[in-house]
């Protein structure tokens, strides 16, 4: 290989590079990103809408609770769950027999979740 083409070759895959390793992001995407991360949070502070997380479902399934307001998932059962939202954008620790967590959501909305040990367990929060 001659050196002129090795000289392109090498110019090439330095564009290249430079092009994969870009961090420029859209204003567009960047407020979708940061709205997803803010939809809710996990917490440990006490809930003021309970569910129970028993016999593989939550209990109830359709939930409903207000901006701010803690949904606490309690484990009464002997295996261990989430609470994860379906789009991914917030979920629960692990939550072990006997233990409880929750989510804090700042918009409203109506997202669906499931356990991400046991997929078969669903439910639907409404958040106004």
């Amino acid at each position: 290989m001659s050196h002129r083409s090795l000289a392109a070759l090498a110019a090439s895959v330095v564009f290249v590079l430079a092009a994969c390793s870009s961090s420029t992001t859209s204003p567009a995407a960047s407020s979708a990103a940061s709205s997803a991360a803010s939809v809710c949070k996990e917490t440990t502070d006490a809930g003021a809408v309970a569910v129970a997380v028993a016999d593989f479902e939550f209990q109830p399934a359709a939930i409903t609770a207000k901006t701010g307001q803690v949904v606490a998932f309690t484990n009464s059962g002997s295996a261990p769950h989430t609470a994860t939202l379906d789009g991914g954008q917030c979920t629960t620790p692990t939550i072990s027999a006997g233990k409880s967590d929750g989510l804090v959501f700042s918009v409203a909305g109506t997202y669906k979740f499931h356990c991400a040990i046991h997929s078969k367990m669903t439910g639907t929060i409404v958040i106004s």
